[in-house]
């Protein structure tokens, strides 16, 4: 009785029907849109890529050029407009470049005509479009800080199901450790403004919780590091291993 109450009040409430579908909406709106307003906007002009106005993925590419290998096949989770498929397109023999964003991906692919490189749009949940034990290597840069743990954790499912036997995963995310002072600046920002935070959110893990779900999924986490983010390095065991 108490939620249909809500419910309610709040349809007789223009104001919080929006509120409501802000949670629904899905990543792909909100990408999609900045996909577009980038496209019209001075953040453009004089960058090659959409997402060259975010910084400090240096220690990141560091780490997929040290991990690539020519003839490898690679899957991008979260391809944007193309600041790391560009480079990764130079590395691997072929590159699955994905994103929820139709948008993005027309971005990427009017920035990045290369033939090695193919666009798969992504719903959100899953990685249903790639077969098991199909690619060598997934990596997501500046992503999956938008995930929570909740949505970490089946994507990591998914990842294992793609990847070869061997196959190795690289991630970044935002710790809370790490980026204690963002974390709290948004905490006391939402918590001031009497509101919960919007959907297109950013999200804070801990080592410890990479750790206890690598360890759940029999994947391997072989490296961490924890320079501008924190970037796992998880490897799908052998078999037999």
């Amino acid at each position: 009785m108490r939620k249909l109450t809500y419910i309610l009040r709040v349809l007789r409430s223009p104001k919080k029907i929006f509120q409501s579908l802000s949670y629904i909406i899905n990543d792909e709106v909100y990408w999609d849109a900045y996909a577009q307003d980038w496209r019209n906007s001075a953040r453009a002009k004089g960058l090659l890529y959409l997402g060259n106005e975010w910084k400090n993925e240096e220690t990141f590419v560091a780490l997929l050029k040290k991990h690539s290998t020519p003839n490898h096949t690679a899957l991008e989770i979260g391809c944007g407009g193309g600041r790391i498929t560009s480079i990764a397109s130079k590395l691997f023999r072929h590159v699955y470049a994905t994103d929820v964003s139709n948008e993005m991906l027309a971005q990427c692919r009017r920035s990045l005509p290369d033939t090695n490189v193919s666009y798969h749009k992504l719903d959100g949940f899953t990685l249903n479009e790639f077969a098991d034990s199909s690619v060598d290597i997934v990596y997501s840069h500046d992503v999956f800080v938008h995930f929570s743990s909740l949505q970490v954790y089946p994507y990591l499912e998914e990842i294992k199901r793609v990847l070869r036997d061997g196959g190795l995963c690289i991630i970044s995310f935002f710790s809370i450790l790490l980026h204690f002072d963002l974390f709290k600046e948004m905490s006391l920002k939402f918590h001031a403004q009497r509101r919960f935070p919007p959907h297109m959110r950013v999200h804070f893990v801990t080592e410890e919780i990479i750790r206890t779900m690598t360890k759940d999924l029999d994947l391997e986490l072989i490296e961490t590091h924890t320079r501008d983010y924190l970037i796992v390095l998880i490897r799908k065991k052998p078999r037999g291993a």
